[in-house]
């Protein structure tokens, strides 16, 4: 069990959580809100209940999002040799700075081009309209951090930004089709069914699991870099999601890779 000092836990610390690694986001009197260091969750703990989390954790962590991301783009290489395609562009939303960077760097890595937008899970319904009419991207990524409190799985008011996610897919929709505009929304533990229901092409989290930072741009990736012509292969983009099926899911969708003639 942690204890609290002043002069030892404060906002953006690295800590362990239940053998997970975190960053205190805010801290209230005896309760801390820590964000995942490397998993779109969100969680509410007393202090008590955490410790700083040693060099060689965060090492180890470290290490597995490089393992993680050179994968990725290993995978996806030939994307910058195939000088007679143009990619899709992705337009990424993100709740969480360092993870919106995070993805960022992996875009210019495989080649796609990408615009990076932070904005807080709550504010993204209230913006998004304005953004996206100004930009025109061909896919849309809304995610951040989310968080289900094990309640009745049904009720939206048991989720931590679900509501705010689908609110901006509902907006998107009003303005392009599921064919337009591909939308992949959601965090960890996100009310799945809703957020498609709302318009998403791609959301998760089925089986209300966690996410890491990179799953919504892996998909968007697979979106970017897939023919106009042909459906995105859904088996090939779990390949590279940590939890496959259960963190991610989705709709039949058409990529937004355009050949030059």
């Amino acid at each position: 069990m942690g204890v609290y000092m002043e002069d030892k836990l404060k906002i953006e610390d690295i800590v362990k959580y239940k053998d997970r690694i975190y960053i205190i986001e805010n801290i209230d009197l005896e309760n801390v809100t820590l964000v995942g260091y490397s998993y779109r969750d969100v969680v509410t703990t007393n202090i008590s209940n955490i410790i700083k989390a040693s060099q060689s954790d965060i090492e180890k962590e470290n290490k597995n999002n490089i393992r993680k991301i050179t994968n990725i783009t290993e995978q996806n290489k030939r994307n910058k040799k195939n000088k007679n395609a143009l990619f899709g562009r992705i337009l990424h939303i993100d709740g969480d700075k360092r993870y919106l960077e995070s993805c960022m760097n992996l875009y210019k890595k495989i080649g796609v081009d990408a615009t990076g937008i932070y904005i807080h899970e709550c504010n993204i319904h209230k913006k998004i309209e304005e953004i996206i009419l100004e930009l025109h991207p061909d896919i849309v990524v809304i995610t951040g951090h989310d968080n289900y409190n094990g309640e009745d799985i049904k009720d939206i008011d048991n989720y931590e930004n679900s509501k705010f996610f689908i609110e901006a897919v509902k907006k998107i929709r009003n303005h392009f089709t599921f064919n337009e505009l591909i939308v992949i929304a959601g965090a960890c533990s996100s009310h799945f069914e809703a957020i498609i229901a709302s318009g998403a092409n791609f959301a998760s989290s089925p089986k209300r699991i966690n996410t890491h930072t990179y799953d919504p741009a892996v998909v968007a990736v697979k979106v970017a870099t897939t023919s106009c012509n042909q459906l995105v292969d859904f088996n090939n983009i779990i390949k590279y999601i940590e939890k496959g099926k259960d963190a991610i899911g989705g709709i039949e969708t058409y990529g937004k890779m355009k050949m030059l003639l």
